[in-house]
């Protein structure tokens, strides 16, 4: 178990990294508080996705591993 939890930690540790630059890498959208909450149009009918659309599915993919992953090392260091 003890070398399961030290993978899954370095794991965990270069997730963190990845999404700390991918977070970085996007560029401010100067919404406010609530921008991220509500759906703006136009995001949806620009045909090719944009280089902040990208991020953003990368950031939401990285996160949702990072969670698991940081689940994952508490039930097995349990």
């Amino acid at each position: 178990m003890g070398v399961l939890v030290i993978i899954l930690t370095v794991i965990l540790f270069l997730l963190s990294a990845l999404l700390i630059f991918v977070v970085s890498a996007q560029t401010p959208k100067n919404e406010g508080f609530g921008g991220g909450v509500t759906n703006t149009p136009g995001g949806t009918f620009r045909g090719k996705a944009g280089f902040d659309d990208v991020l953003s599915n990368y950031t939401r993919i990285i996160a949702i591993a990072w969670i698991a992953t940081a689940l994952l090392v508490g039930v097995v260091q349990r």
